[in-house]
């Protein structure tokens, strides 16, 4: 019989809570062919070659986080995307744009390198968002200068980010999960009459 593994075991590996590993395994068991198992009390179960597959998915995407489970959590969920204007005062119509979970810090490390960079705004954002929002923001008007920098009208920038954050739901929502989906724990498992 093979080794199983329980959500509370990945979750310690990742430094993340079990809804989170949940969520993980929502997303990821076609992609990565894994099998729900059940274990005494209807525990929901990983075989240790899914477990470590879906471990290997998610550090490859991630990278090692540390913290609490409940900061790294947020961390994987939402941040802001961001619109910081590199060198104002020399060229004007020239960007940065991109995602980080902590905006203030972000501006500061592009400031070692620009010292004059201004943010101009900030949107609650996913993370899953990120290519998204970037690709919307600059599908007109504009041109790439390197990685997330480019040049165009600012406003254009602007308007289209606010369009396109206007569009998406509360970055920090999730979906419910059906009573009958094989991720919910059997003490979590809504009755007839929650449902």
């Amino acid at each position: 019989m093979p080794e199983l593994i329980g959500l509370a075991e990945i979750a310690a590996r990742l430094n993340v809570d079990n809804r989170t590993v949940r969520r993980l395994i929502a997303q990821e068991s076609e992609t990565l062919a894994i099998e729900i198992q059940r274990g005494k009390g209807e525990k929901v179960l990983l075989s240790k070659d899914d477990a470590e597959r879906l471990i290997a998915s998610y550090l490859a995407r991630r990278g090692p986080q540390t913290g609490t489970p409940e900061e790294s959590t947020k961390f994987d969920r939402f941040g802001y995307f961001y619109l910081i204007q590199l060198v104002p005062e020399a060229l004007p119509n020239r960007i940065k744009i991109g995602f980080a979970d902590n905006v203030e810090r972000r501006l500061t490390e592009h400031r070692t390198a620009a010292p004059t960079a201004k943010l101009l705004k900030a949107w609650p954002c996913k993370r899953s968002w990120d290519y998204a929002a970037m690709d919307s923001i600059t599908r007109e008007d504009c041109r790439l200068v390197l990685n997330e920098v480019f040049e165009g009208d600012i406003n254009g920038f602007l308007r289209r980010a606010d369009s396109f954050f206007s569009v998406m739901p509360n970055p920090d929502s999730q979906r419910e999960l059906s009573e009958y989906s094989p991720l919910f724990e059997p003490e979590d498992r809504p009755t007839s009459e929650q449902a």
